[in-house]
């Protein structure tokens, strides 16, 4: 966009956008917390995963030192 002319209808909505509209500033936290969410109940999923196979092992092992 820095060339007269070159700007797209799409960058030229996205430039237009307010940064400070509370309305705004409210949906991306909303969208930004519901993302983190997401993120965290994807990674402890994957965690219960890994825990129950090193739980299965350990349960296959013998302890040894006794």
């Amino acid at each position: 966009c820095r060339q007269e002319g070159a700007c797209t209808k799409l960058d030229e909505d996205i430039l237009d956008i307010p940064l400070d509209d509370p309305d705004a500033n409210a949906a991306a936290a909303k969208i930004q917390a519901s993302f983190r969410g997401h993120m965290t109940r994807k990674k402890i999923k994957g965690g219960e995963i890994d825990r129950k196979t090193k739980d299965a092992e350990c349960a296959n092992s013998t302890r040894g030192g006794d």
